[in-house]
């Protein structure tokens, strides 16, 4: 799928491990994504970098921690653009989110 036309930025809600959901937002500067969380949880809070990626390549980081935020570091991720209101981001080792755009 060619990603270059499709437009990421806005809010999305995030299915997480612990079967609950998350608003994230995501930020896109051409072909550049950040994704802000909106709602947190006790291992990365609210306003803190949960990914970012290139929406060209789909190669990005997403950001881990311990519980209360604590020794954060990026490691190496994954976008996938499903369609225009679908997408997942794999954090390499750690796991995988889908997100729905929030309309």
């Amino acid at each position: 799928m060619n990603n270059m036309g499709i437009m990421l930025k806005g809010e999305w809600i995030g299915n997480y491990r612990q079967n609950f959901e998350e608003v994230i937002r995501i930020d896109q500067t051409g072909e550049d994504l950040i994704a802000i969380k909106v709602t947190g949880d006790e291992y990365v809070p609210a306003e803190e970098i949960t990914w970012r990626a290139n929406l060209r390549t789909g190669k990005g980081e997403g950001q881990v921690a311990e519980y209360e935020f604590r020794n954060p570091k990026f490691v190496p991720g994954e976008l996938e653009v499903l369609d225009d209101s679908n997408i997942v981001f794999t954090w390499h080792g750690v796991g995988s989110v889908t997100y729905r755009r929030d309309d």
